[in-house]
């Protein structure tokens, strides 16, 4: 601090003591991270981004091909935002909040941002010169798997030695968690039931897009002020199968609308109603260790 007298420096001997316990300190901080369920977690993030930008490839390539067909992508931004919100959550229970460095954060990062910057290019250089191709559509998603799978396999490379870890515990599965819960599900079953309403002449494809909207930016605002942050954290077996159903039939949804218009808006709606059920009853659910 400004004005206060300096620090008195420590003798060889402390110096040297301190620097010899650096290494145990750096074995129990590596120690805390469980490296198999951090791959495994980068893995099933990887195989999810490609599934959704293929998702979203094939039917903006199925509009292109025939513009009449109607086309619903923006359900799965919300989708990945409302995942993002969850998984910092799980990866820091796994004891890592930047786990990624060196070579393998290159790879990773690299991978996913050469697969984002492909994907823009192909919309604009469709947009601008007409060059439609489907050659080159599944090249961002195959990015996308490449870096999850290069950061997550590497990490159980790492781990293979490590002995075997319990699950960390869950945090306390709180009335606020609850609310939170209810929520992520209330914002899958309106945007897999505006993907369907998408396909409607006319007026659909308007309510669709300001419907899905809203459920972005409301996504984006629990990302930026942390509501229920803890939230990935307090989910047990019933609230994640939940979360899956609701994404998948939102990618379902996606699919669908392109391919078989008549049937999407019935569809959509009732699958919605599904999820929001699901996650009525999951909400509900007591918590492991609630009395």
């Amino acid at each position: 601090m400004r004005g206060a007298e300096p620090l008195e420096q420590p003798d060889a001997v402390t110096a040297q003591a301190y620097l010899d316990v650096l290494p145990d300190d750096r074995q129990r901080a590596d120690g805390v991270l469980d490296l198999r369920r951090l791959g495994r977690l980068y893995i099933v993030e990887g195989i999810a981004s490609a599934l959704y930008v293929g998702v979203y490839f094939i039917a903006w390539g199925l509009h292109r091909q025939n513009p009449d067909l109607p086309i619903a992508p923006m359900s799965l931004l919300a989708v990945l935002l409302i995942w993002s919100f969850l998984a910092r959550e799980v990866r820091e229970g796994y004891g890592a909040r930047r786990v990624l460095r060196g070579a393998r954060a290159v790879a990773y990062y690299g991978l996913a941002i050469t697969g984002a910057v492909l994907g823009l290019a192909l919309v604009l250089i469709d947009g601008f010169l007409g060059a439609f191709s489907w050659f080159w559509l599944p090249l961002p998603s195959l990015l996308f798997l490449a870096g999850g799978l290069s950061a997550g396999l590497s990490l159980r490379h790492d781990g293979r030695y490590d002995p075997s870890r319990t699950a960390p515990a869950r945090a306390p599965f709180t009335r606020t968690a609850r609310v939170g819960t209810l929520a992520v599900g209330a914002c899958l079953a309106i945007s897999v039931a505006l993907s369907g309403v998408a396909a409607v002449p006319g007026w659909g494809p308007g309510v669709s897009s300001l419907g899905v909207c809203a459920v972005v930016i409301l996504s984006l605002i629990a990302v930026l002020t942390r509501w229920c942050a803890d939230l990935g954290g307090t989910w047990w077996a019933p609230q994640w199968t939940m979360f899956g159903f609701g994404a998948s039939a939102a990618a379902a949804m996606v699919l669908l609308t392109s391919t078989r218009p008549a049937l999407a808006p019935a569809l959509g709606f009732a699958l919605g109603a599904v999820v929001l059920v699901l996650a009525a009853i999951v909400s509900r659910l007591p918590g492991r260790g609630d009395d």
